[in-house]
């Protein structure tokens, strides 16, 4: 497929990507408008972890076999294990439960978080299965399986399952950031913009759609869309590992503007944001050295050198070479 053109990417209501999603200003093309405010209920939805998963299942004598109660026992244990984070200890009660009562959704559910809070994306694959199999209608379940066949790199049944999860529920907002990057790798660009905005708006302080939707946008050259986006991402979003990214592809949409200083700025904020951002050393040095402020340039490419460059010698010739040209000036 050819790049995009620029109306084919930016977020239109002709787009075939989930009808009745605020798409930003639909004349202009524009980015996505995120409001200051709100997604507190798509925030909600994903917020069934270990604390609220289940408020510990019981069931009276006369409704429950011995092997259900034993099984919601084991449950129970399981995800107290869980909160802990001792995974073994929490999988094998679980696994328990789960033999005692194959249909206990509940316990295939957070077996299956056990396996995905540990990356074992096959097991939690298995797990969350069998949670939606004994309850199709959970929009939760299926969106967990989504994102475990997407892990897996399983594109055509992770699109079937967050597409059943986004039915049973348009407001989790994790499925459409996940359903952004299925379109992307898909080549959908304009459907995969429709899709990162509608993450961005169902919860303005997830900062990862801003991300992904800004570098699809600097990567077709539209850096002043790019700033717009990732500006109110940089203003939204509250994850260190978000807030580092948005700034260091703020930097670079500034760059590609040649607003050297502006782009210098974002790439301290995100040093800032993450120390561990070594490549934003890099960046900063040379957005300096092109605004004409040698004293910082050459202190963000001395650093950036001290701390090891990434590892990576081309980059780290780059920052000498561009040292050398300085002191030469």
């Amino acid at each position: 497929m050819g790049t995009p053109g620029r109306r084919q990417l930016a977020m239109s209501r002709a787009s075939g990507y989930a009808p009745g999603m605020m798409h930003g200003d639909a004349n202009a093309g524009g980015p996505v408008r995120v409001p200051r405010t709100g997604g507190r209920r798509g925030r909600a939805a994903t917020l069934l972890k270990w604390a609220a998963l289940i408020g510990f299942v019981s069931c009276g004598n006369l409704t429950c076999s011995r092997e259900k109660k034993e099984s919601i026992e084991r449950l129970n244990a399981g995800v107290d294990f869980a909160k802990a984070r001792n995974f073994p200890a929490a999988a094998r009660e679980l696994e328990a439960a789960i033999t005692l009562d194959p249909t206990n959704h509940e316990a295939a559910f957070a077996l299956g978080q056990v396996y995905a809070d540990d990356k074992k994306w096959d097991k939690a694959i298995d797990a969350f299965s069998q949670a939606a199999k004994h309850n199709p209608d959970d929009a939760m379940y299926r969106y967990r399986l989504g994102q475990a066949y997407f892990e897996t790199d399983k594109i055509d049944p992770a699109q079937r399952e967050l597409e059943a999860a986004l039915k049973l529920n348009p407001r989790l907002f994790r499925a459409h950031w996940y359903m952004g990057r299925i379109l992307k790798k898909r080549e959908k660009y304009k459907d995969a913009a429709m899709a990162f905005s509608e993450a961005a708006r169902l919860n303005p302080r997830f900062g990862k759609p801003f991300v992904d939707l800004g570098k699809l946008y600097y990567q077709w050259d539209y850096f002043q869309e790019a700033v717009s986006v990732l500006g109110q991402g940089a203003q939204n979003a509250r994850d260190a590992e978000d807030l580092t990214n948005i700034y260091y592809y703020l930097g670079m949409a500034y760059d590609g503007m040649k607003q050297y200083k502006q782009a210098a700025d974002a790439y301290v904020k995100a040093i800032d944001a993450r120390k561990e951002n070594v490549e934003a050393r890099l960046m900063a040095g040379m957005a300096f050295a092109n605004a004409g402020d040698k004293e910082n340039a050459k202190k963000y490419l001395t650093d950036f050198k001290k701390v090891g460059g990434g590892n990576n010698p081309f980059n780290i010739a780059a920052a000498t070479d561009r040292l050398q040209k300085l002191d030469s000036e």
